[in-house]
Order: structure tokens, then C-alpha cells, then sequence
């Protein structure tokens, strides 16, 4: 396998959402807070432990113990290898190449597809005999040609000199030294590389972590693209998951304007590679030009600078532009006024039982309260007298219907 199938393979184990133990069954993913064992370590190494347990490459041998200095078997070892470069694996398969590994084999058998998927990556040969030892331990110098076969070093490896250390075999030499100057390994406190030492899961972790970094360095690493969404979202897709301590909104930049961390907020996607923005209430896209978007300061999971090369701007969709809400008017007030009503039109504050249109509560319904009412409404104040109604009682007896009526008229 090429070092460039290598590295798309391995881009694809870092999407895993599962986490493999040594014994081979899938426990949930935590973090380095959750084991008792790795209190006490340094941050940075926390920090490693944590990339490795959120892709799912590793987490505790039980509920609270990592099992940092457990010891791993080979066959233990080539399952958790396996993920880490991400090979392809046929869990189908039940025969080996390996003469020794058989699929109900008890402990180990599980891990012939693996196994089989780390020969055919050249990753290992076995023993050299036709045999793997699935139950036997993996030392120091072992570990270190798994790692940088991973790498697709392995042409490299041959041609590094040697590192002159009387307990590195003769032909690890090579493995161990670009190891040693990949900073994959180091060498024991006593300065020896000590490569027939047994390898352990904390050994295992750092050397994957290295390993991982060391591939996602070589492939570009950017924001590669953008799109406003439904609900005031922006979505900003990356090429390797985001250490979520690495995002600072007000490094992220709309048209030139960063966003505001107390307004806006965020969340990441679960493989890590989408951070999910919630825009505030009331944002503003300029939609008659294509928006310009920078991300700076966002870093990988394994340290590496997330960064779009300069005049690459990053792909900006609009699927739905974000929406200014149309502000809710103001209820009236439906308190009473302080100040006294106009009674013509406010409200009647002693409501008759059996109201009448007529504003005037006299009874009289003569509408007119003035015993000597002007009818006319001319303003002339010397109205004609023969116009209005004739206030004398007593009316005019030619006017009025014959008192003595004619006793010949026809009935």
C-alpha cells in the first residue's frame, strides 16, 4: 500500500464514532477525565490521550481504568493498528495466510481480519517463520516498524543509518532511528531505545497520536466551505476535525466583520469536521455579492494548523439567507388613563341597566330640556314667530278643526 492510500485510509478512521479496547469489544468514547489511571498526567499528554478517544482509536480497558501501562498482545495490538491507519478490513474472512492465527482460536481469534489487513498493507510479515503470535507480546522495536510502515516509510526506513544501540536488533535499526527522528518514540530515561522492552497501551497511544499527525500533515488542511443554512446557521466544513478549544467566533470573519462570541454561539458536528454557527438574532447577510469568510487560529485534533492558502478563498454557499425577524408590535396599553376621559366618548363609568342611545339621562322624551327651546337653527337670535311652533296654548279657532260642526254635512 502507498503512503498516499495510507493517508486517505487513515482520514477515514478518524470519522469513527466507536472505540476499540484490547480485548476487542466497542465501549462508549470518554475522556481522559473518566480514568483513574491517567489523573495524573500532564496536560499535553492528556491532550493526545483525548484526540485519540474522540476518533475512537482508543478508550479505557473498563468503565474507569485506561490501562496505560497494560501490556498488549500482537493480536490486540494488529486490531488497534489497524484502525489507526485505517485499513480495509474483510470481517468476513476466517482463513489466515499465518499458519498460527485461526479464527476460533480463543482470545485472539477475532483478530485474523486484522491481522490480514496489516500483511496486505506490508505492515508486518509475521515472525518470519510462517508464523504471527498472535498471543505474544509486541516489544518496543516491533512497535516502532508497525508505526513507520503505517507512515509508508518503509523504503525510508532502509536507507536511515542505523542508531548504534546494543538492544535494538539489527534489522530495526533503521525503523527505530526514522522513528526516534519522527518523534514517534523516544528513547528510555536511561538513554537506551531498550527495543526488546515490551510495549504498552501508553507506548501505543503516543506512537498513534505521532503517527496521526504526522499523516494529516502532509494533506491539506483548510476550511473547505461554507453555507448559510435554515434557522441563522452558518455552517463552516473542514478537511480534519477541530479542536473545539481552538475556535474563537471572533477570529471568524463575515465580509470583513467578525462575529460576536456573546451574540453568536457554536456547536461541533460529531466527527468533528463541521462547526455548526448560530447567528444572533437580527444578523444581516449583504446578499448582492458572494460573501467572504476567513477562519484563522483553528487547529486539528492533532495540533496541526488549520489554515486556507492565501488567495484561496473558502466556497460560500447561500441556502437560506439569514432572516432579520420583523420586530412585534407594541400591545396598547390597557391601563386606565390619568387623565379624565372626554365623556362623550369615553366609557360611561355608571352603566344604565337598560342604556339609552340617548346620552341625556332625563326621562323626559322630549329630547329638548329647555322649556323654551330656539328649534330654529339659524343663529339669528329674533326668529319669525309664524315659523316655529305656537307656544300659546290656545290655539287659533280658524286653524283648528270647527268645534261646531256643519249637522248637514255627508256622513
Amino acid at each position: 500500500m502507498n503512503k498516499k492510500s495510507l493517508i486517505s485510509s487513515f482520514v477515514l478512521v478518524l470519522g469513527l464514532t466507536f472505540a476499540v479496547s484490547s480485548s476487542g469489544s466497542i465501549v462508549s468514547a470518554k475522556t481522559s477525565a473518566d480514568f483513574t489511571d491517567l489523573k495524573d498526567l500532564d496536560t499535553a499528554t492528556k491532550a493526545k490521550l483525548d484526540a485519540l478517544i474522540s476518533v475512537g482509536i482508543f478508550d479505557g480497558m473498563s468503565e474507569d481504568n485506561f490501562g496505560l501501562k497494560e501490556e498488549m498482545n500482537r493480536a490486540q495490538f494488529a486490531k488497534v493498528m489497524a484502525l489507526v491507519v485505517g485499513l480495509k478490513v474483510d470481517g468476513n474472512l476466517k482463513t489466515s495466510s499465518f499458519t498460527d492465527v485461526k479464527s476460533d482460536s480463543p482470545g485472539v481469534g477475532y483478530a485474523l481480519p486484522y491481522i490480514e489487513a496489516m500483511k496486505r498493507a506490508g505492515i508486518t510479515t509475521g515472525m518470519g517463520d510462517g508464523t504471527f503470535n498472535p498471543a505474544g507480546k509486541v516489544t518496543k522495536e516491533q512497535l516502532a516498524t508497525f508505526l513507520v510502515r503505517g507512515l509508508g516509510m518503509d523504503d525510508k526506513a532502509q536507507e536511515t543509518s542505523g542508531v548504534g544501540d546494543q538492544t535494538v536488533s539489527s534489522w530495526a535499526q533503521g525503523y527505530v532511528g526514522l522513528a526516534l527522528e519522527l518523534k514517534l518514540l523516544s528513547n528510555a530515561p536511561d538513554g537506551t531505545f531498550g527495543g526488546n522492552t515490551p510495549a504498552d497501551r501508553g507506548l501505543l497511544a503516543t506512537g498513534a497520536f505521532e503517527s496521526a499527525r504526522t499523516l494529516e500533515e502532509s494533506k491539506p488542511l483548510e476550511v473547505s466551505g461554507a453555507d448559510f443554512a435554515a434557522g441563522n446557521k452558518l455552517n463552516l466544513t473542514l478537511t480534519a476535525g477541530a479542536d473545539p478549544t481552538s475556535i474563537d467566533l471572533s477570529k471568524i470573519t463575515i465580509n470583513g466583520v467578525p462575529l460576536n462570541p456573546k451574540l453568536d454561539s457554536f456547536v461541533l458536528s460529531e466527527d468533528k469536521k463541521t462547526i455548526i454557527i448560530t447567528l444572533h438574532e437580527g444578523f444581516q447577510l449583504d446578499t448582492s455579492k458572494t460573501p467572504v469568510i476567513n477562519a484563522n487560529g483553528l487547529k486539528t485534533l492533532f495540533g496541526n494548523e488549520v489554515k486556507n492558502e492565501e488567495g484561496k478563498p473558502v466556497p460560500v454557499t447561500v441556502t437560506e439567507s439569514p432572516v432579520k425577524r420583523p420586530e412585534t408590535p407594541k400591545t396598547p396599553s390597557t391601563s386606565e388613563p390619568t387623565t379624565s376621559p372626554d365623556p362623550n366618548t369615553g366609557s360611561n363609568p355608571n352603566p344604565n341597566p337598560n342604556p339609552n342611545p340617548n346620552p341625556n339621562p332625563n326621562p323626559n322624551p322630549n329630547p329638548n330640556p329647555n322649556p323654551n327651546p330656539n328649534p330654529n337653527p339659524d343663529p339669528d337670535p329674533d326668529p319669525d314667530p309664524n315659523t316655529g311652533p305656537n307656544p300659546n296654548p290656545n290655539p287659533n279657532p280658524n286653524t283648528g278643526p270647527n268645534p261646531n260642526p256643519n249637522p248637514n254635512a255627508d256622513t
